[in-house]
């Protein structure tokens, strides 16, 4: 999600492969000293500045001692050595000098633990849209304000504004259904890790009340489970999905062009190309693979790159867009009404945001699409679009995490003329950028369309 991260390690040939929840912002603490871990390979400098030198470079997971901190820097102690480490790539810091006010987002309300596990006993329970105090966040669990103590919640029912009082969420609870032949597990929380409460069959509605990092929360059975999102779709698939007797034109819609395999996955053997645009007969769909007539045979294709009308044989560069579709200008004019609105990592709105949930929420309530949660999925959906054949309404999307190896840590909206808006993390609120520098030009990874 953080658009500037990157000069935290510029120069170093480190490059972070996932994104990690900032710590809050603290102010100088000179607490007891304790024991925690590095969330990322992370330069151990002999002050808090990157412009002073490296130590070493302290591997992702290793312990360090934590002896203070100071703005975005920790000082820590490390194999005997002491030196600093930028704040985000550290799990923990035992700070309790800034709280955040958040709102209860479970229906059935939230109980509040004597420590950060469900091992721990309950000391009671909060109502949905109650307001509490949070004072940290470690590993899922918000330690917070209680009844003149402290307790702790699950974090994932939390969230930075008040929820409506007829929905336990921020969005609008949305019909979708099931897409694999193979039926689709109801878990307890958003991971595989939690158990299962059961199983949705193939083509089944099921009512997603919110979505977040790849796992969408449903109705079930009169309670709420977990289900992974890659798994539902917004139309009913054909009951004869597995058969040949509906068979659909699709079109390419990746500039690249399409690889044909002899089977369902990227380790099966190719059996040719499609050129951007080219239609193609669908036989069948099943997770995320389209069987298709090919050569007189049959092959497979990845469904992402299939769309069900043809795409534009040409279209604007990213420099000089003289054409702006009116459902474009108006997700943009949307868009610019929320300028200054704050950054806060994780929020969709309606009053702050982090980038994927900006454009969440941009293009929910403007154009009715329904955008995938993160910016990695959402560098996955619509229509592929180089950085020169961008256009006014596009998604644009980057890595900003150090060495540009196609890992999506930050999307923003395209708005023609080499700018975009985007929610950023370095300036804390939603802003108008220029695209043309070597920062976003380096750091680029695709565009998509899905206007």
């Amino acid at each position: 999600m953080n658009i500037n991260k990157s000069y935290i390690i510029a120069g170093a040939a480190i490059a972070a492969t996932s994104i990690v929840l900032p710590l809050a912002n603290i102010s100088t603490v000179d607490a007891a000293s304790h024991i925690t871990t590095v969330t990322e390979n992370v330069h151990f400098r002999t002050g808090p500045s990157t412009s002073y030198s490296s130590i070493t470079v302290i591997s992702k997971g290793s312990s360090i001692e934590v002896l203070s901190t100071s703005g975005d820097w920790v000082n820590a102690k490390y194999n005997g050595k002491t030196g600093y480490i930028y704040k985000d790539y550290v799990a923990s810091v035992n700070s309790e000098t800034s709280t955040t006010i958040q709102y209860v987002n479970a229906r059935e309300g939230l109980n509040v633990r004597t420590g950060p596990s469900t091992s721990y006993s309950k000391l009671g329970k909060l109502s949905y849209g109650q307001s509490v105090t949070v004072i940290s966040t470690s590993n899922g669990w918000s330690k917070i304000n209680y009844n003149g103590s402290t307790g702790y919640v699950s974090s994932q029912y939390l969230q930075s504004i008040k929820p409506s009082s007829g929905s336990n969420s921020q969005t609008t609870d949305t019909v979708m259904y099931v897409n694999t032949t193979a039926g689709l597990n109801v878990r307890t929380g958003p991971s595989t890790s939690y158990s299962k409460l059961g199983k949705l069959s193939y083509g089944q509605s099921v009512t997603v009340i919110s979505t977040s990092n790849g796992w969408s929360k449903i109705n079930y059975n009169g309670s709420t489970g977990y289900v992974s999102s890659q798994y539902l779709q917004s139309i009913k698939p054909s009951s004869g999905s597995n058969s040949q007797t509906t068979d659909t034109v699709m079109y390419v819609n990746t500039t690249a062009g399409l690889n044909v395999r002899t089977g369902p996955s990227t380790s099966y053997s190719k059996l040719g190309k499609l050129s951007y645009g080219q239609s193609v007969t669908v036989i069948s769909t099943s997770n995320g693979w389209s069987k298709i007539n090919y050569n007189g045979s049959t092959g497979y294709v990845s469904s992402q790159y299939l769309q069900s009308t043809k795409p534009s044989s040409s279209s604007s560069s990213n420099n000089s867009n003289t054409s702006v579709s009116a459902s474009a200008s108006a997700v943009i004019a949307y868009a610019k009404t929320l300028l200054g609105k704050p950054y806060v990592w994780g929020a969709q709105g309606p009053n702050s945001f982090d980038c994927s949930g900006f454009t969440y929420y941009v293009f929910k309530n403007k154009a009715g699409i329904v955008l995938p949660r993160t910016s990695s999925e959402q560098s996955k959906y619509g229509t592929y679009v180089s950085w020169n054949n961008l256009r006014a309404g596009d998604l644009v999307f980057f890595d900003t995490n150090g060495a540009n190896n196609g890992q999506v840590s930050h999307v923003g909206l395209y708005m023609g003329n080499g700018q975009m808006i985007h929610a950023s993390y370095s300036q804390k609120k939603i802003v108008i950028a220029n695209m043309n520098t070597n920062y976003y030009k380096n750091s680029f990874v695709n565009g998509r369309r899905v206007l």
